[in-house]
């Protein structure tokens, strides 16, 4: 009798520790699917502020519940037709109905103007020296966003008819975290 009681707690345990399992699964699969996510940094486009090989922590609920604001970082999904349907990611530039115009100026460089007003980019790179090949004065549609790369001499964005302004329900979180490398460590701003 003692060991057919000692069979059923060990089968009760089993199916604790299972059911257990089965929650914490169940909860990181709903926290990996809706709240956050993980995304490597490919290639120079974000460059000087993030890194090829950068590994970043975003917050996909922060742009379930609320609109992405000017100057966000945020990953993009594009279509499967741009660039083979990968993410990208890119600063938040223009908010829907915004008026983009980059501007050509005296010594050959392009100027970020948004509703006709100058804009101070201290997080590029460089100096932009290519407008892209759509239209300015370009008005951001509803329901959508202008985003270009920090190193704007090295970034494929909004400023490409191929890419064009991207939808609401394709930018699939805002960056919050750097995690690796590790001497970089920290929240996003």
């Amino acid at each position: 009798m003692a060991k057919r009681e000692q069979t059923k707690r060990g089968a009760r345990h089993w199916i604790s520790t299972a059911l257990q399992l089965v929650a914490i699964l169940l909860i990181v699969l709903l926290l990996r699917t809706f709240v956050i996510g993980t995304i490597y940094v490919k290639g120079s486009s974000m460059e000087p502020n993030f890194h090829h090989g950068d590994f970043l922590i975003v917050n996909k609920l922060e742009t379930l519940v609320s609109a992405p604001e000017r100057g966000d970082v945020v990953i993009c999904a594009l279509e499967e037709g741009a660039y083979g349907g990968e993410n990208i990611i890119k600063r938040v530039i223009g908010l829907p109905g915004d008026e983009i115009d980059l501007r050509l100026q005296e010594d050959g460089t392009y100027r970020t103007y948004i509703n006709a007003e100058a804009q101070t980019e201290p997080y590029i790179a460089e100096e932009m020296m290519d407008g892209g090949d759509i239209s300015y004065p370009f008005v951001v549609p509803e329901g959508c966003y202008f985003v270009m790369g920090d190193n704007r001499n090295a970034s494929t964005d909004s400023r490409r008819l191929s890419i064009g302004s991207i939808a609401k329900e394709d930018i699939m979180g805002k960056v919050v975290l750097r995690v690796f490398p590790f001497r970089s460590f920290g929240l996003i701003e």
